[in-house]
């Protein structure tokens, strides 16, 4: 990783209560999250200049404010199963600490603020699930059910390092 550091779920504190603030989004089916400070913006898909002969999740470049950003499909990387042939929804401009990248998701969900009971994280849980995911965040359920909604926690210097 050439010296890049994980982005980490360090808590921010708000008085006397900590909370780690992450952005939720989806891909293909799956919901995760990114600690929120390594989120410098979220685009409306830009047009994207393709470059021959890359891998199958490298989308192309893009021209931000006159800076090349590399533009990645997130269910594409991370191999899921695609549901629906629709165009990604957002760009996630991740900064890992030696370049931009964009990070094409479905959707963006909303900014939750984890506090640390609701982060399983995956050391805790005794294993080692990759380089690029940290644990599971826990978040009440929209619907209002009992059910939490499980947010997979990921690390985008650790997915994106490389």
């Amino acid at each position: 990783m050439n010296g890049a550091q994980k982005a980490t779920l360090a808590p921010e504190y708000d008085g006397d209560v900590a909370a780690v603030p992450v952005l939720g989004v989806l891909a293909g089916s799956e919901a995760y999250a990114v600690p929120l400070a390594t989120v410098r913006e979220i685009l409306v898909p830009p047009p994207l200049t393709e470059v021959p002969r890359s891998e199958d999740h490298f989308l192309g470049v893009i021209s931000v404010r006159g800076e090349i950003v590399t533009v990645i499909d997130l269910p594409k990387l991370l191999q899921l199963e695609i549901n629906n042939s629709d165009p990604y929804g957002r760009v996630l401009l991740i900064d890992t600490g030696e370049e931009l990248v964009g990070v094409a998701v479905d959707r963006v969900t909303q900014v939750h603020r984890l506090h640390p009971k609701q982060i399983e994280y995956a050391s805790t849980m005794g294993t080692d699930l990759s380089d690029y995911v940290v644990g599971i965040g826990r978040v009440p359920s929209e619907t209002g059910d009992d059910e939490d909604q499980m947010l997979i926690l990921i690390d985008p210097v650790g997915l994106l390092g490389d």
